[in-house]
């Protein structure tokens, strides 16, 4: 049986996160409709990552589910930390968008301009960038 792309993309960010000491939790959600796929948590900054990979060229739009974005949009509205880390294998990058973008991100629309990251990194990848964004990204803006 071959691997999801997301779950190949789970692999690639352990073994990539493992030396900067991110304790990381992977759920399956199935029983929680929109819980993202990933907790983690370095010197006391607790965050949740779902992960996503885009298959078109033009990064227009996230593939989030309603459940997803009600979730990431209830989180921040407790100034909970959420992201959405997009790898684009196309333009060989990883996108990381904040969850209080979950409903822009997540619209879907022929006049959409191409999405812009909060961070992105292009291959080789930069694991430990990823990870300083996401625990000094200041909650609550």
């Amino acid at each position: 049986m071959t691997a999801k792309p997301e779950s190949k993309l789970w692999k690639k960010l352990k073994q990539n996160t493992a030396h900067t000491g991110v304790i990381w939790t992977r759920l399956e959600s199935w029983a929680l409709p929109g819980v993202p796929d990933l907790h983690g948590i370095l010197g006391g900054h607790a965050f949740w990552v779902e992960l996503k990979v885009h298959r078109l060229k033009s990064l227009k739009f996230v593939q989030l589910r309603p459940h997803q974005i009600a979730w990431q949009t209830q989180y921040i509205s407790q100034q909970g930390n959420v992201w959405n880390l997009v790898e684009q294998p196309s333009s060989r990058s990883l996108n990381l968008f904040h969850g209080k973008r979950a409903f822009i991100i997540g619209e879907s629309s022929v006049d959409n301009e191409p999405l812009t990251p909060d961070y992105v990194t292009t291959a080789p990848y930069d694991w430990s960038g990823i990870i300083n964004h996401i625990i000094k990204f200041p909650l609550g803006h």
